[in-house]
């Protein structure tokens, strides 16, 4: 059984009155508060154990039962605050600290409180879109610590399309995505410390309406593919296949918007889509591929 801080001091004072060394030990109280995050790094502060003069931080993952001690902070501040480097971004964390006296004796653990680390960066997993709409679905792969993502829609230009928001979620709809051009794409996790709203790395990519493909007949084994020019992009790639499950080949990638289809067997079915690529760099970005434009030969 416990004894209440009244009896604790009246001993402390009769023992202090007969000439003895007393070791207080360091009592805590209030809580541990997140003030900030940056990257996998969290700021911390909490209000000083009575006679303290060190802490041991801990941390373990939300999931686990096991802690691992992480830093060890000198301080007898009224109200200590420190920085801490945590194992990984986009992860919740359980942080537990024990005050210290000066003789090194061990004060009771502050409750046990959570912290977040930023939301790592955001990669695009798929997309969907068809050239007679001007929305497209994006999915993407979930970052642990978000609450939710922010998406950015500019121009090429620059210009300020659109700005979305959804809650934690892995797709969503993009309005107002115009045929004809590419869009930058601004993707960036959030998550809240102490009541408000704080954000990851961001990450960019560049996205456009998947081109809509238009045919003319020509000889009995070739047929001309066409279609609209994309702003932004530096060539096309055709791909052609007579049975969708056995997959894709490339026929062609050029920079015109038109390409001649052969080989081809008459009275049979083909399925057809272009993509229309950007390449910033070594990077490749090229519009989706979902509608497949059918056509059959002509029989001559």
């Amino acid at each position: 059984m416990k004894v209440s801080r009244c009896l604790q001091g009246i001993l402390l004072l009769l023992l202090l009155s007969a000439g003895l060394t007393v070791s207080v030990a360091a009592e805590s109280h209030g809580k541990i508060v997140q003030t900030a995050a940056e990257g996998r790094k969290a700021s911390l502060s909490w209000e000083r154990a009575d006679e303290a003069v060190s802490y041991e931080i801990y941390y373990r993952y939300a999931v686990h039962e096991k802690y691992h001690l992480l830093k060890r902070v000198n301080t007898s501040t009224a109200h200590p605050s420190v920085w801490v480097n945590l194992p990984k971004a986009g992860r919740k964390y359980r942080i537990k600290i024990v005050p210290y006296n000066r003789d090194g004796r061990k004060g009771e653990a502050y409750p046990a409180a959570d912290c977040v680390t930023l939301p790592g960066k955001v990669s695009l997993r798929s997309q969907k879109s068809y050239a007679t709409s001007q929305s497209m679905k994006i999915y993407w792969n979930d970052v642990g610590s978000a609450l939710g993502y922010e998406f950015l829609v500019k121009s090429l230009s620059g210009d300020l399309v659109k700005r979305y928001r959804t809650e934690k979620k892995t797709s969503t709809v993009l309005t107002d995505i115009l045929p004809g051009t590419f869009y930058r794409l601004r993707i960036r996790g959030y998550t809240q410390v102490n009541g408000k709203n704080v954000y990851g790395a961001a990450s960019y990519t560049y996205i456009a309406q998947q081109p809509r493909v238009k045919f003319k007949w020509g000889s009995r084994s070739v047929s001309l593919a066409s279609w609209p020019k994309v702003e932004g992009a530096m060539d096309y790639t055709v791909y052609l296949t007579d049975h969708p499950a056995s997959g894709y080949r490339k026929v062609k990638t050029t920079e015109e918007t038109q390409a001649a289809i052969t080989g081809l067997s008459k009275n049979r079915k083909y399925y057809v889509y272009v993509t229309a690529n950007m390449r910033r760099g070594k990077e490749v970005y090229a519009s989706p591929r979902t509608k497949r434009y059918t056509f059959r030969l002509q029989t001559e």
